[in-house]
């Protein structure tokens, strides 16, 4: 569902099983996916490093990545926490895209993946978003 809102404060907010997006005066619900999760705790965090397994822990509530195994195999857990989350990040962007062109332009310019994760807004800007 896509309406126009006022252009104020952009939103980012599960509500159940859905979540409320808006920006630059468009508002979108898209269904609660990991891939959103990911993208609201980073939009929660702008400017900080996040790793991977640190987004995976927070959209899942799962025991940190590579916890409990041997050194060997905490690597190999890590580069599947990375893979994950970037894979997730880039459908959850595909599905905004459906929805949102704005917004998904934003976010692939902002949005950086890969053992650790980011979100750069340009800081000349002053967006801060409800979440």
């Amino acid at each position: 569902m896509i309406d126009v809102v006022s252009r104020d404060r952009p939103v980012f907010r599960r509500e159940g099983d859905y979540w409320t997006i808006t920006f630059a005066g468009t508002l979108c619900r898209l269904r609660d996916s990991a891939g959103l999760r990911h993208l609201a705790y980073l939009l929660g965090r702008p400017g900080q490093r996040i790793s991977a397994a640190e987004l995976i822990d927070q959209a899942f509530g799962s025991a940190s990545v590579g916890e409990h195994l041997p050194p060997p195999d905490a690597g190999r857990a890590m580069e599947s926490a990375r893979v994950r989350v970037t894979h997730s990040i880039r459908r959850t962007l595909a599905r905004i895209a459906e929805h949102h062109a704005e917004l998904n332009e934003h976010l692939r310019a902002t949005i950086k993946t890969g053992s650790s994760c980011a979100y750069l807004p340009d800081p000349r800007l002053t967006l801060r978003w409800e979440l």
